[in-house]
């Protein structure tokens, strides 16, 4: 049975006085006694022992549409946070600091919402910015002083993730009160970074399996775990000092597979070319950590991957992607854009050095 995490979008059945009951909503706290799941009537706590079933969905439609183009920017938000999710994690909401203060121990479940702190050793902008994900009940100029503690505590430069709103440059709702403090407080803009959508069935278009991606002269393996070969291609070596918190974000996602590019010699050896990773949670694709050799790129072999991880995503039932990619990146939006992906909204790191 799926485990239910906190942020995670369920369909939770569990037995109530005797009878079968669901609960719909978001899990807002879980443990190893109970979870809660916040759902339209309110919270609803349910004992681990009641629960008969734990279905994932996705994230509750805006507008009439297909989900990849009216899904919100802060579910989405949400999404790729689960999915690259180091294990030094925070909420700062003033429920959690009040918890604090008066000392209250684990049995009180943390408020899940507000501004998400994230760090995992500065092996990724992704791992180790906040994320502004929901008010926070503070004051924006203290919350935002308790983001720079936060991070000066570990030894990391301040970051927060700041997006804009569905189809333009304007601040999406949570980022509104935070953004405009950060240049005043010695925060820099890095370059944007694209959101991009699609349908997984489009992107993989007429290939069902992923191994039916494959070219001629190149082989398309799925595998469970990354390999030595695959943490060199990422810049992440096995013997190196960011490999431990790089594969623990890499590793994070509860599904997650690694799809290898393989081009096959006359002698009859194997080399790698290239790899990606697809994620899935909340009924979402999640492709990244492309990599393609120098030597061999524009040859397709991007391109096969991409489409691989689309069809293992469809043929899991998964009909939505998400993929981010730097706005200067011209040669990933090229690829992505091609097999239909179009931006759906943008974000920005705000670094203070």
């Amino acid at each position: 049975m799926l485990t239910p995490r906190a942020g995670m979008r369920v369909v939770l059945r569990y037995a109530a006085d005797g009878q079968p009951t669901d609960a719909l909503g978001t899990v807002t706290a879980a443990d190893e006694a109970s979870v809660t799941v916040d759902t339209r009537r309110g919270e609803v706590t349910v004992a681990r022992a009641d629960i008969l079933l734990v279905h994932e969905v996705p994230p509750a439609p805006q507008r009439p549409g297909r989900l990849h183009e009216i899904v919100s920017p802060l579910d989405l938000r949400r999404i790729s946070a689960q999915v690259w999710l180091p294990a030094d994690i925070a909420w700062l909401h003033t429920d959690n600091l009040h918890h604090e203060a008066e000392g209250a121990g684990a049995e009180v479940p943390l408020t899940q919402t507000g501004v998400l702190l994230r760090a995992a050793g500065g092996v990724s902008k992704r791992g180790n910015s906040a994320l502004p994900l929901g008010r926070t009940g503070i004051p924006a100029a203290e919350a935002l002083e308790l983001i720079i503690r936060w991070y000066e505590q570990r030894g990391l430069p301040p970051q927060l993730q700041i997006y804009s709103a569905h189809g333009t440059s304007e601040l999406a709702e949570p980022c509104a009160e935070l953004g405009p403090l950060l240049r005043a407080a010695g925060f820099a803009p890095s370059g944007a970074t694209l959101a991009l959508t699609a349908a997984t069935r489009e992107v993989a278009g007429p290939v069902g399996r992923a191994a039916d991606a494959a070219l001629p002269g190149l082989e398309i393996v799925e595998s469970e775990e990354a390999h030595a070969v695959h943490w060199t291609a990422w810049g992440h070596p096995v013997d190196s000092p960011t490999h431990e918190d790089f594969a623990r974000l890499v590793t994070s996602p509860e599904q997650h597979r690694f799809y290898s590019a393989l081009a096959l010699h006359p002698d009859g050896s194997r080399t790698l070319v290239g790899t990606v990773r697809l994620a899935i949670t909340q009924k979402w694709a999640v492709v990244s950590n492309l990599v393609v050799d120098p030597g061999v790129r524009r040859r397709g072999a991007g391109r096969a991957l991409v489409v691989a991880a689309a069809a293992a995503a469809a043929e899991r039932g998964v009909r939505s992607l998400l993929a981010e990619v730097e706005a200067d990146n011209a040669a990933s939006l090229g690829l992505f854009g091609a097999l239909g992906a179009v931006e759906h909204h943008r974000y920005w790191y705000a670094l203070r050095s």
